[in-house]
Parts: structure tokens; C-alpha cells; sequence
């Protein structure tokens, strides 16, 4: 916000950008855009860079999405096997039989679990993106 107070106002010519050019200005030099090569080559490197950010941007929040949805069927593998260990631990079994299927659902656990790390070995480099 201005601090000092507006004394008076303007009036300003309000037209159209696609009515007619005024007399003083001629159609052709109303027309015409010139570039230095300079500022193409700027314009170029920002573009690119732009495009670049986009599509790592874009990668990232699909490669996000995918690591949540295998994180979350992970989580409920695990809860899985342990409603498989609470029934296990109610039902009445041999000592030895509970104990062999205690160490099968043991290194299941054990595999999903260390398998979590291999999640993000498993990921593309950005330069793989489309």
C-alpha cells in the first residue's frame, strides 16, 4: 500500500489490442518483433529448463505414488502375518510344528521387510523420464 495520497487521476484510452492501430503508429512497424540472437538463445535455455523441471517434477509425483501404493500393500502383508501369528499362538499345535511355522512366517516377515530397501534401488534416474 502507497503511503502518499493520490491527488488526481488520469483518464486512459481503454481499446481493444485487436481494433484498429492508432494514426500516429504505421501497420507495418506495428507488426514487427525483432530478437537479438542473444535473446532467443535465452529464451531457448528457459524453455528447456522449464520443460526439464515439469517433467522431473511430474516423474517424481508418479514415482511417489507408485512407492506409496507398494509401501501400503507392504503394511498389509505384514499385518497379514501377524493376524497369521495370533492364530497360530490359539491354536493348539505340536511344539515342533509351532515352531516350524513360526520360522517360515518369521523369514517371510523378514523378506518383505528387507525387501522394502530394494524399493528404491528399483527406481528410474530422472534422465529415463519421457
Amino acid at each position: 500500500m502507497t503511503a502518499r495520497a493520490v491527488k488526481s487521476v488520469t483518464p486512459f484510452d481503454f481499446r481493444a489490442d485487436f481494433g484498429p492501430q492508432p494514426e500516429g503508429i504505421a501497420a507495418g512497424e506495428a507488426a514487427r518483433v525483432s530478437f537479438t540472437g542473444e535473446e532467443i538463445a535465452g529464451l531457448i535455455a528457459q524453455v528447456r529448463a522449464e520443460t526439464l523441471a515439469e517433467a522431473a517434477r511430474v516423474g517424481a509425483g508418479a514415482e511417489s505414488e507408485r512407492l506409496a501404493a507398494v509401501t501400503a500393500e507392504l503394511a498389509l502383508a505384514l499385518e497379514e502375518i501377524g493376524q497369521i501369528m495370533r492364530l497360530i499362538e490359539a491354536a493348539q499345535f505340536e511344539a515342533a510344528t509351532e515352531a516350524r511355522v513360526r520360522g517360515l512366517i518369521d523369514g517371510a516377515a523378514a523378506r518383505l521387510v528387507h525387501g522394502q530397501g530394494d524399493l528404491f534401488a528399483a527406481t528410474r534416474p530422472v534422465e529415463d523420464l519421457p
